[in-house]
């Protein structure tokens, strides 16, 4: 039963739904059937939860109906029945949580002659909603053409059809707004995935939309434009101005945008950075990705109810120590690590300020860091060992990194976690820092030999380091 699609989806359910749903059931207006909520009771204290006695389709049935004989099929319809309620239920939830849905939803029966009143009086509620909403998206337009719509029937339905003109225009306005933004949109999200994909979408062709939106003052529309422009940049890379337009539009007319708009934008000048300019080799674009990260940041484009994901988290970090941003960067790991997720929140400060400091070559900050902690995120734990590797290296204490070497090599041959590959990546890693720590400097026979090694190895961690020190040597 727990692999039973109610179970499953009473599974997705946080427990202030569980409660709700449980209401809901007991409502007579949603439900006449006392059996779904006896039902619903045992799914969620003898089936969900994480026990090793959770009840077969038979137990489950016994304690439903006791002595009736089992009935497979009966409690199939058991089943279906609950899972329909479960779904009408979250889609009422998701109704309620939506103030302009309810709106949307009633204003066709006030059409009815006489109910005008009641008609202006949703409206007004709708231009209070508006009011509130995030920002512009395509979904705010499509809402626009809706209204516009049908306060044009409701005045044709009440006679006055000389005074429709202009909510019919209005209308049309929106629903040119609503396809544009939303075609523009699909065709950059589809040419993005072609890029890192290799998929291709079979959507409509649009050169001669292209045509006419350049010349139409549709293209003057913040958010018509801010897609437009995305699109340059994917059809045409080498063009930097696109790139540029864009990101001063977001700066400046930003906030006009739904939270969603912001962060598809944000993601696709952040692409254009990293796929078209610095894997390219134009690595001066590290500092037009970091005026990214830090604008992102001040209008909390990146932050979601107040949690910030790891992977911005990590890039942010990367890419200040990239501009040698360290003091900025110090300071972001101490003011964003306690808006990550809870679970990335514990080593996360530490690792990454060891990190900060061991570009600044502060390194005995760097063993104060990480000398002492348990890295719990495998990742962490990999990369701090490195650091502390290279960290000990850089200092010429070849007595810990010997002792660090070899601990290190055993860490990862008992680690089932770590795949072979990765495994090889630091064990490569280790035997070259051991060659390096035994070479003389300006041994050129040595280091030839051993630079040559380095750069015939495919699996080898931080590559361009141990490459560095081989200059040094030289």
């Amino acid at each position: 039963m727990k692999q039973s699609k109610i179970a499953t989806l009473l599974t997705s359910f946080s427990p202030a739904s569980l409660h709700r749903f449980r209401k809901y059931l007991l409502s007579p207006v949603c439900n006449e059937h006392s059996e779904l909520v006896k039902l619903f009771d045992l799914l969620v204290q003898e089936v969900i939860p994480e026990t090793e006695n959770n009840l077969d389709k038979e137990g489950l049935w016994k304690a439903l109906y006791d002595t009736i004989p089992f009935h497979d099929q009966t409690l199939r319809r058991l089943n279906s029945e609950l899972t329909r309620h479960a779904l009408s239920f979250q889609a009422l939830q998701a109704f309620q949580a939506d103030p302009f849905w309810e709106a949307e939803a009633v204003l066709p029966y006030l059409l009815e002659p006489g109910l005008s009143k009641h008609f202006d009086g949703v409206i007004r509620q709708v231009e209070g909603i508006r009011q509130k909403e995030p920002g512009q998206s395509p979904a705010s337009y499509y809402r626009q053409l809706q209204i516009e719509l049908l306060r044009h029937q409701q005045l044709e339905a009440s006679g006055k059809k000389p005074d429709t003109l202009g909510f019919l225009e209005s209308a049309d306005f929106y629903l040119d707004c609503f396809y544009f933004t939303q075609k523009l949109k699909n065709h950059c999200d589809a040419l993005g995935y072609q890029k890192t994909l290799a998929l291709e979408a079979d959507l409509g062709k649009i050169p001669g939309l292209l045509d006419y939106l350049e010349l139409s003052p549709f293209s003057e529309i913040p958010l018509v434009k801010a897609y437009l422009l995305v699109l340059y940049m994917l059809i045409r890379p080498e063009e930097e101005k696109p790139f540029q337009e864009l990101h001063e539009l977001l700066k400046t007319k930003g906030r006009q945008f739904a939270k969603g708009e912001q962060q598809t934008l944000f993601i696709h000048l952040m692409n254009y950075c990293i796929d078209a300019k610095i894997n390219k080799g134009q690595v001066e674009y590290f500092g037009e990705l970091f005026q990214l990260y830090q604008g992102a940041l001040d209008q909390q484009i990146i932050l979601e109810e107040g949690i910030l994901d790891p992977f911005h988290y990590k890039n942010i970090i990367t890419v200040g120590l990239r501009v040698q941003a360290f003091e900025w960067t110090e300071n972001f790991i101490q003011q964003y690590t306690p808006l990550l997720p809870e679970l990335h929140q514990a080593n996360a400060r530490t690792y990454n300020l060891a990190k900060v400091y061991f570009q600044q070559q502060h390194y005995e900050k760097v063993i104060e860091q990480l000398q002492e902690v348990e890295y719990q995120n495998l990742v962490y734990a990999l990369g701090a060992k490195l650091m502390l590797l290279k960290t000990y290296f850089e200092l010429g204490e070849f007595l810990p990194l010997d002792s660090l070497s070899e601990s290190f090599r055993i860490f990862l041959q008992r680690n089932q976690r770590i795949s072979r590959e990765v495994k090889q990546q630091y064990l490569n890693v280790l035997r070259f820092v051991k060659k390096l720590s035994h070479i003389r400097p300006k041994d050129a026979k040595a280091i030839g030999k051993i630079r040559q090694q380095v750069s015939d190895c495919q699996a080898l961690a931080d590559k361009p380091w141990i490459l560095e020190k081989i200059e040094e040597l030289a």
